[in-house]
C-alpha cells in the first residue's frame, strides 16, 4: 500500500474525467504515477514533469505484437521467440530489444509507443464509471519513450474515441465490435485473394484475422485506429472472408469434442487385454464406430449451416449429416475397403452391426481378415469424419489448432495398436513360411502388447529379435 501523504489526488471518473485530470496534471508539471481504473480494467500512466513517459494496462490480454509481425513477414519465428523469452510480455521491453536487435528502427519504437499510449487513453476516455488516483512519489520506469505532451496525445485521443462513437451510432452488425473482438478466416478462403480488389489496408487486416488476435491487438499492429480496422472487418465479413469468433460457444464445442476424445481413449484402453486377435480387432472396431458415431452427433449440433436457426428438426440434421458424410463412406467401400459396403447410415449415425456380428456366418481366418480390413476402413473414414467436422467448425483457428492436438494423440493411441497387430501378423506369416503348424506356434497377443510369451507359444523373442522385428 503506497504512503497517504504521497496520493495527492483521487476521486470518482463521473466526478472528475480523465481529460481534465491529466490536463491537471501536465499543468502543474508533476511527476508521479495516475492509476484509473473501471471494473476489472486498470490504467497505469507515468508521468515525469506533466508530460507522459508511460503506460500500462490491466485487465485485459496484452497484444502479441511479436506474433503479430510474424504474419506480416516482418520476423521469423524464432526471431519472435528470442525476443518474447527476454521480454516476457512487456510491449515497452519487447520494442527496446527489437530496436536493440536491429530488426525494428528508434523511429518505429517511438511511434509504436505514442499509438499504444493514444490507443489506450482512448479507450479510458469513454469510462463513465471508475475511479483514479495519483501518487506523487512513484517514479515512472524508462521505457525508452520520448515524453509526450499530454495535450497533442490528448488531441488523437479524443478524435480517435469521437470515430469509434460515430461508427457505434450508424447501427448495423458493428454495434456488436469492442476492441476484443476476434474475427477469423472462413474456412473455405484462399491464399489467392487480389481477385476480390481489396486494398492494402483490407489485405492487411484480412492476414491479421487468424483467430487469434483480438481487434485492439490487430489496431497496434498495424498503426490504424480501432474505428477503421471494425470497419474493414464488417467489410470483409460481408465479403464472406472472415467471421466473429464466438468465444462462448468454441469453450462449449472445444469441452464436448474433448469428451468424445477421453471417452473413446477409455474405451480403447478396456479392449487393450483381448486374449486373441479377433477380440482384439472387434474392439478396435467397436471403439473407432463410438467415436465415428460422437462425432456425427457433436457435428449435428454445431455445424455451421445448422447454428443460429433456433431448434432444428431433427429429421433435417438426419439429412444434413448424411448427405455429407455418407458419400465418403461409399467411396471408401468401392476403392479399397469391400467391407464397409455392410455399414450404413442410420438416423444420422454410423451403423456397423453386420460388421460386429460377422462371427455368426464367418469363422476362422477369414473372419479375422474381414476384421482386419474393417479396422483399417473404419480408421480412414474417422480420419475424414474429423478433419471435415474441425474445418467447417472452427477451420484453422488456434481453437482448432488446440483440438488438433488432442485429436493426434488419440489418433496414435489407436495407430499403436494397428502397428503392434501388424507385428503380430507378420510373425504368424514368417512361421507359416517355415513351415511350422501355425495354430501350435501363432504367437499370442501377449506378444503384441507386453512382448512376453503364453505358456502355450513354447516359443520366445529374445529383446534383440524383437528390435528387429519392429
Amino acid at each position: 500500500m503506497e504512503p497517504q501523504q504521497d496520493r495527492i489526488m483521487d476521486g470518482d471518473l463521473q466526478t472528475l474525467g480523465l481529460q481534465s485530470i491529466l490536463k491537471m496534471l501536465a499543468l502543474s508539471e508533476k511527476t508521479g504515477k495516475l492509476f484509473v481504473s473501471s471494473g476489472p480494467e486498470t490504467l497505469s500512466i507515468g508521468l515525469r514533469k506533466g508530460k507522459i513517459v508511460g503506460l500500462h494496462e490491466e485487465g485485459i490480454p496484452q497484444p502479441d505484437l511479436l506474433g503479430m509481425l510474424c504474419l506480416m513477414n516482418r520476423l521469423t519465428p524464432a526471431q519472435a521467440q528470442m525476443v518474447r523469452d527476454a521480454a516476457r510480455g512487456n510491449i515497452q521491453h519487447t520494442l527496446a530489444l527489437l530496436v536493440e536487435r536491429g530488426w525494428m528502427s528508434p523511429a518505429e519504437m517511438q511511434q509504436r509507443l505514442e499509438f499504444f499510449v493514444t490507443q489506450a487513453i482512448s479507450h479510458a476516455l469513454r469510462w463513465v464509471n471508475g475511479r483514479f488516483v495519483f501518487y506523487l512519489q512513484i517514479i515512472p520506469a524508462d521505457t525508452g519513450m520520448q515524453p509526450l505532451d499530454v495535450d497533442s496525445v490528448l488531441l488523437e485521443a479524443l478524435r480517435q474515441a469521437d470515430e469509434w462513437a460515430e461508427i457505434m451510432a450508424e447501427g448495423g452488425s458493428i454495434t456488436g465490435f469492442t476492441r476484443t473482438t476476434v474475427a477469423r478466416w472462413k474456412p473455405q478462403v484462399r491464399n489467392d485473394v487480389r481477385s476480390l480488389g481489396l486494398g492494402q489496408e483490407s489485405i492487411d487486416v484480412l492476414c491479421l484475422s487468424n483467430g487469434e488476435f483480438p481487434l485492439q491487438a490487430v489496431s497496434l499492429a498495424l498503426l490504424m485506429p480501432e474505428a477503421r480496422v471494425a470497419r474493414i472487418m464488417v467489410r470483409l465479413i460481408e465479403l464472406r472472408l472472415i467471421e466473429v469468433v464466438d468465444t462462448a460457444l468454441e469453450a462449449e464445442l472445444q469441452q464436448d469434442l474433448s469428451n468424445i476424445i477421453i471417452k473413446s481413449q477409455y474405451m480403447l484402453a478396456r479392449h487393450r487385454n483381448a486374449s486373441n486377435a479377433d477380440q482384439l480387432l472387434l474392439g478396435l472396431i467397436a471403439t473407432i464406430a463410438e467415436c465415428i458415431n460422437g462425432l456425427l452427433g457433436h457435428h449435428g449440433h454445431y455445424a455451421r449451416a445448422l447454428r443460429g436457426r433456433g431448434h432444428v428438426p431433427s429429421a433435417e440434421v438426419v439429412r444434413y449429416i448424411e448427405q455429407r458424410f455418407y458419400p465418403h463412406l461409399q467411396n471408401l467401400a468401392q476403392k479399397q475397403y469391400a467391407i464397409l459396403e455392410t455399414a450404413s447410415f442410420v438416423n444420422g449415425q454410423l451403423d456397423c452391426n453386420d460388421i460386429l456380428t460377422l462371427n455368426k456366418v464367418v469363422k476362422g481366418e477369414q473372419l479375422e481378415e474381414f476384421y482386419w480390413e474393417a479396422v483399417l476402413g473404419l480408421a480412414a473414414f474417422l480420419r475424414i469424419v474429423f478433419s471435415e467436422m474441425l474445418q467447417d467448425e472452427v477451420g484453422n483457428s488456434h481453437t482448432g489448432r488446440q483440438i488438433n492436438v488432442a485429436w493426434k494423440v488419440f489418433l496414435s493411441e489407436i495407430d499403436h495398436e494397428v502397428q503392434q497387430y501388424q507385428i503380430y501378423r507378420a510373425h504368424r506369416k514368417t512361421q507359416k513360411a517355415r513351415g511350422r503348424d501355425s495354430r501350435a506356434n501363432t504367437p499370442s497377443l501377449n506378444l503384441m502388447q507386453g512382448w512376453s510369451t503364453s505358456e502355450n507359444d513354447g516359443d520366445y523373442w529374445s529383446p534383440e529379435t524383437q528390435r528387429r522385428t519392429i
